[in-house]
């Protein structure tokens, strides 16, 4: 196996389901099932063997795999910081309280501070952002760390988030640009995709937006965004977006080869991979 590289994070969509239909969202199709709870402790021990530092739970959404905190507890056994990528909506107080020990950052995503606007991306039904609201001091007392993911897209480059922000208190805030990805969101191209202008826009809005611990806000266009993460699939192989298209190979083959080999170790860098996690 390869020394280890710069790449030192790696997201693991553990289950394509959801019980939400963003229309913009890019992991819609993986079409795989979850590997057996054995086997992905085996990917686990890979995955920390290959100089993974943190981890990443996502979906579809995570909460809905029935071995998610037995996972983030093997995460923590095997020394790596553990972070969920979440809609929220299955997340409560007990369960943020109940799994604390297990959890560094939980990932709140929230594309609008508007109701209305969440709903029309498909994201909740109407009660999305007040249930983050809650949530972000849920985690708080807990003493878990804070994230929101946004997406900007025509239905939000105009907007200004900065008072949800200031009361959400995040720990790190990162604002990505929506992506094309062939197969997965095609059908929300037309009405939804941003030009990198727009996109600016809406970052040079927030720029000077101040998060918990001092910290700026973390910009992703889609151009950062391709070919820089290191993304395991619910089956445990290794899917790339390079040329906005699904790729996937076996996750032995991408440790063997080496993971830069697969992923942009240049971009990962640049676009913040790396942080005080």
């Amino acid at each position: 196996m390869p020394a280890h590289s710069a790449i030192r994070s790696v997201n693991w969509h553990l289950i394509s389901a959801c019980n939400y239909s963003c229309r913009f969202c890019f992991a819609r199709n993986l079409g795989e099932q979850p590997v057996p709870f054995s086997e992905g402790l085996t990917i686990l021990a890979h995955l920390a063997d290959a100089g993974m530092e943190k981890i990443n739970f996502a979906g579809g959404e995570p909460l809905l795999h029935p071995s998610l905190f037995d996972y983030c507890r093997a995460a923590r056994d095997l020394g790596m910081t553990v972070s969920i990528t979440t809609n929220g909506s299955l997340l409560s107080q007990r369960l943020i309280e109940e799994h604390a020990a297990s959890i560094d950052w939980i990932a709140l995503s929230v594309d609008s501070a508007s109701e209305a606007t969440e709903k029309r991306l498909g994201r909740g039904y109407g009660q999305h952002v007040r249930h983050c609201v809650e949530l972000s001091d849920a985690v708080r007392a807990t003493g878990i760390r804070l994230k929101i993911n946004t997406t900007v897209t025509r239905l939000t480059w105009e907007e200004d988030m900065a008072g949800f922000i200031q009361r959400t208190t995040p720990d790190r805030w990162k604002v990505l640009q929506m992506l094309h990805i062939q197969g997965e969101n095609d059908d929300a191209v037309a009405d939804l995709a941003v030009t990198g202008e727009q996109f600016q826009a809406f970052c040079a809005r927030h720029a000077d937006v101040i998060l918990r611990g001092g910290v700026r806000p973390v910009f992703e266009s889609s151009t950062m965004i391709e070919g820089s993460y290191f993304m395991v699939t619910p089956g445990g192989c290794v899917k790339t977006d390079t040329g906005r298209v699904i790729r996937k190979y076996p996750l032995a083959d991408v440790l063997r080869s080496g993971i830069t080999e697969y992923v942009d170790p240049a971009l990962y860098l640049s676009r913040g991979g790396v942080y005080a996690w």
